[in-house]
């Protein structure tokens, strides 16, 4: 295969969790039931919020009991508040019946989990920084609001001024409605579904305002969609909040570089780095950069090093074999693709990056195979191909046009 000259335009990516197919694994499944005694300062909307997030804890509790005693997570080392942690990014809870009589509001939820699908699940969250400081800092506010309700719960009991509490109580709620939708969005992502998880986040960011990381993820969802110009707005506005989180600075560097403003893209890579220099993400961010500006030697370091700290993720090597590429090193080009795919093989950017590469190289075929698989997960890239000059060669064959169509 001969090397590929011609400077392309990177396929934008973020973060993304790989989160197995459970369809046909087998599912070992938690119920639970929770009553929540709504106070005076409660609503319907509030009692289900709080009764939804102390099920789910119930359930959470349980999941984490179980896995603890798998094989294959012991082997991990976590703690079980670890493993209950991360495992709150990953399964779901699934309403069964709910009621409520004014007074109280009542909860059945399960949670459905294929303990070895988990597992690996839980191994890529344990290696991902990103996630894992998502779920540390909001699972600590949630924790930080349901101590500050029923503070003011115990404060209205008292009578002490309970008329001007009223307010706050409402906010410190919408910290735990503001998770519920980040867990969903999360869920959608996951999917591949971006319009759905946009949806989801946007609802994060109105029920609050004020949290960095609802505004970051809105802002992953709106790259997946290809909105680069209003996810920069969201990750400014998650800085306005949260200057010192450098996952900010990682993601907005991703957007400015799917805009080809690789500089830029460059300066925020950095500045993540400078914030903390164990970012595997930031080193794939600057990598992305110097293929851009054509510095391909300086690429080649920071993705070597981005492998370092996270070698099981899969847009080290996806983003790489560009650079090598680049360097007419297609051997080597060619075994970063497959390896990343072999990573995640059910992942359409991997599948679409790969199709890229073999569009621009004259493999037309392998290009189609790869493109129909990327289209068949994520159909929203059927849409972008019909466009997309990367695959202009593809543009006036009979089977792309039908795959397209």
């Amino acid at each position: 295969m001969k090397s590929i000259l011609m400077r392309i335009t990177l396929i934008s990516f973020l973060f993304v969790l790989f989160i197995p197919n459970h369809a046909f694994a087998e599912l070992k499944t938690f119920i639970k039931e929770y009553s929540y005694q709504a106070s005076d300062f409660d609503s319907k909307m509030s009692s289900r919020t709080i009764a939804l997030e102390q099920v789910k804890r119930l359930l959470l509790e349980e999941v984490g009991t179980y896995l603890i005693s798998e094989t294959d997570v012991r082997d991990f080392q976590l703690t079980k508040d670890k493993i209950t942690t991360l495992a709150a990014g990953i399964v779901q809870a699934e309403i069964l019946d709910e009621k409520w009589d004014g007074k109280t509001y009542y909860l059945k939820a399960k949670m459905s989990i294929a303990p070895q699908e988990v597992a690996k699940s839980l191994a890529g969250f344990r290696e991902n920084s990103q996630k894992n400081r998502e779920l540390e800092e909001t699972n600590r506010r949630v924790d930080e609001a349901l101590k500050k309700i029923k503070k003011l719960q115990d404060e209205l009991v008292a009578g002490r001024h309970p008329e001007s509490k009223q307010d706050e109580y409402l906010k410190v709620v919408d910290e735990l409605k503001s998770k519920e939708w980040l867990d969903k969005g999360v869920a959608f992502m996951n999917a591949e579904n971006y319009e759905g998880a946009l949806t989801a986040f946007n609802n994060a960011v109105e029920t609050n305002p004020q949290s960095s990381w609802a505004y970051i993820d809105k802002g992953w969802a709106l790259n997946s969609l290809g909105d680069f110009y209003q996810a920069l707005k969201e990750f400014n506005r998650a800085a306005d909040i949260d200057p010192p989180n450098p996952w900010i600075y990682v993601n907005r560097g991703m957007s400015y570089n799917s805009l080809g403003d690789y500089r830029q893209g460059l300066l925020d890579a950095e500045k993540a780095i400078s914030l903390d220099a164990n970012i595997s993400w930031a080193y794939i961010g600057r990598g992305w950069a110097y293929i851009g500006l054509g510095n391909f030697s300086q690429a080649l370091a920071d993705l070597a090093k981005a492998s370092q700290l996270e070698p099981k993720n899969p847009f080290v090597y996806s983003t790489r074999a560009w650079a090598h590429n680049a360097q007419g090193n297609t051997r080597q080009a060619a075994e970063d693709l497959e390896r990343s795919i072999n990573l995640a093989p059910n992942n359409s950017w991997m599948l679409w990056n790969r199709a890229v590469y073999y569009a621009l190289s004259g493999e037309k075929g392998k290009s189609i195979a790869d493109l129909e698989k990327a289209i068949r997960v994520n159909g929203n890239l059927k849409q972008r191909a019909k466009t997309d000059k990367n695959f202009q060669s593809l543009w006036n064959d009979i089977g792309f046009r039908k795959l397209v169509e």
